[in-house]
């Protein structure tokens, strides 16, 4: 009886001990949080992290971590590394020239950061001579190859499309994969946080005070095409949030709208602000580029505005950099183009009116 006893108690107590271990490793796994970004995802145990982007999954050892190596691709992945005080780690880039911040033009003058490519080729010689630990890019089909090469010699690459994301905050959560990644976990977590804070505070402002008939219509012609965004894109959020009243708010869909000139003037003529103005400085070169611009009532107001405030002389621009990282500074500019008297003492930072 007692024997009998004594194996049961054992079993009960093997059955316990691994229910326990169970939960223990359940207990484990944690996922990252992402409130607005859709495209990615980060699982983390004791041993690995995990992360999903768009198709893509790749793992990493948290004893290979922090990274002390990586080449870029993107110049969004400079702008992460960047907030993150870790531009130092960057051994390459590509396309250096369309890259606006001046620490990387730096470090190609001093040797220490290579050219290693563009968005057409890599240098897989130069890559795998100087083995980054990895190498940041989005998924660039052209580049497939060569990516495919560079994983065949143990170099890991990390695809990150935080374009594609609908919310600008969804882009700004791309900053936890760099501290994740980088040793900066807390450092990424309280930025991201701060951003959002701010972002809503400037939204609230505008949602909450702005008055008067605002309407708006965006970008330019490319070619004979005029693109613009549908209200589910991440451009007409913005505009919505700063209660811009898009003329194509009613049109929805994951991919932009491809128009005429006739259909955009048809539902534009008549807005009040015309945003979003590329590769033009003033009013007379918008309307050398295309006479019938001049057709708009926006244009005829002078309430045309381009993101090209922070542009250097190569064309690389500051908007496609810093304000994937800061779109409460983007709001903010629109706030101020579309109500100026709630932000009488803020300047346009990425934005500039046409004359």
């Amino acid at each position: 009886m007692i024997k009998k006893f004594i194996l049961t108690s054992f079993v009960l107590l093997a059955i316990s001990s691994c229910k326990q271990s169970k939960e223990a490793v359940k207990t484990e796994q944690e996922n990252t949080t992402f409130q607005f970004a859709k495209n990615i995802s980060i699982e983390e145990n004791n041993e690995t992290i995990t992360i999903k982007s768009s198709g893509n999954t790749i793992s990493f050892d948290k004893k290979d971590l922090p990274i002390k190596t990586v080449m870029v691709e993107t110049s969004a992945a400079v702008t992460f590394l960047d907030q993150l005080e870790s531009l130092d780690l960057i051994k390459g880039v590509c396309d250096a020239d369309f890259i606006y911040n001046p620490k990387i033009a730096e470090g190609i003058a001093n040797k220490s950061i290579l050219k290693v490519g563009n968005s057409n080729e890599l240098f897989t010689e130069i890559i795998l001579k100087n083995k980054p630990q990895l190498i940041i890019a989005n998924s660039n089909p052209v580049l497939a190859k060569y990516h495919q090469q560079l994983e065949q010699n143990g170099i890991k690459v990390l695809y990150l499309d935080e374009y594609k994301e609908q919310n600008p905050l969804g882009q700004v959560e791309y900053l936890k994969v760099f501290g994740k990644l980088f040793g900066k976990d807390t450092e990424a977590e309280k930025r991201v946080e701060t951003v959002k804070n701010n972002y809503d505070s400037i939204k609230t402002i505008i949602q909450t005070k702005a008055e008067g008939n605002v309407s708006t219509i965006v970008n330019t012609m490319y070619g004979d095409i005029w693109y613009v965004p549908t209200n589910d894109l991440l451009q007409a959020k913005l505009i919505d949030d700063a209660k811009g009243n898009y003329i194509f708010k009613n049109k929805t869909g994951e991919n932009s709208l491809s128009l005429t000139f006739e259909e955009v003037y048809t539902a534009g003529k008549s807005a009040n602000y015309w945003i979003n103005v590329t590769n033009v400085n003033s009013l007379a070169e918008m309307k050398a580029s295309y006479p019938n611009y001049a057709w708009f009532d926006a244009f005829k107001k002078g309430n045309v505005y381009a993101y090209n405030k922070r542009m250097n002389a190569k064309g690389s621009n500051d908007y496609f950099e810093q304000g994937i990282l800061r779109p409460d500074i983007i709001l903010n500019d629109l706030g101020k183009i579309f109500y100026p008297n709630l932000f009488p003492t803020y300047d346009l930072y990425f934005y500039q009116q046409l004359k």
